[in-house]
């Protein structure tokens, strides 16, 4: 699949700036695991569902690296589906960390946004290359942040501010995708690899919120204050 500028032939380097530029992603996902790991340190409680974030960061590091070395379709799959993975598992623990939902409410935000994700496709998804799931991850990234700056509830307010910088840094990212192939005249390399690297930071910054989230509800029940996580399980 010869699908961006810098894969000129065939073969397991036909995209080198691409490929190496993957590392973003495994960078993010260990900076994830420390924190989640220092989290639950803090507060002596197991700390599984940020775990997970690090591990779908991992996942999404493995696909994209098996896209932009192998040019193949499965490839692309597992690409775009780790993706996916992340957004709709991120959307669910929003709900459960920041409404403090019971996880088999929290998974209803799952569909939800598969159902958003669509409309996007179908009214703006023209407007970029690709699935329209990376235009619904900036606006959803914009709307959570409005969110939080709106709601009454004071503890909630403060976090709006990562989620407004990590859609600023994702729109910059999702620009240099687009525009990929238009300058490969002049850039032959093109612009696919910042992609990698802000996307990178954009998975940190929404994985910082949640961690820090998780550290104030889990922190407060556990010097005996009335948990704000019904469920006994994390």
């Amino acid at each position: 699949m010869d699908a961006y500028c810098e894969r000129l032939a065939p073969g397991f380097w036909g995209e080198p700036l691409n490929a190496v530029s993957n590392l973003a992603f495994l960078v993010a996902a260990v900076a994830v695991w420390l924190l989640a790991r220092s989290a639950a340190m803090a507060t002596g409680r197991p700390a599984a569902s940020l775990h997970a974030l690090a591990g779908l960061i991992g996942l999404i590091f493995l696909g994209s690296s098996a896209f932009h070395t192998t040019a193949t379709r499965w490839g692309a799959a597992l690409d775009s589906g780790f993706i996916a993975i992340f957004l709709l598992y991120y959307i669910v623990l929003f709900i459960r960390l920041f409404w403090t939902a019971p996880w088999r409410r929290a998974w209803l935000a799952a569909p939800a946004f598969l159902a958003f994700t669509a409309a996007v496709a179908l009214t703006l998804g023209q407007l970029f290359r690709g699935p329209g799931m990376y235009l619904s991850a900036l606006l959803g990234l914009f709307v959570l942040a409005a969110i939080l700056y709106r709601s009454r509830h004071a503890d909630r307010v403060p976090h709006w501010r990562p989620f407004a910088l990590a859609g600023a840094v994702f729109a910059v990212s999702l620009t240099f995708r687009t525009i990929d192939h238009t300058v490969c005249s002049g850039m032959p390399t093109g612009t696919h690899f910042l992609w990698h690297i802000l996307n990178a930071c954009t998975l940190f910054l929404v994985s910082y919120a949640a961690i820090g989230r998780w550290r104030e509800t889990v922190g407060e029940s556990s010097v005996g204050a009335t948990p704000t996580i019904t469920s006994g399980r994390d």
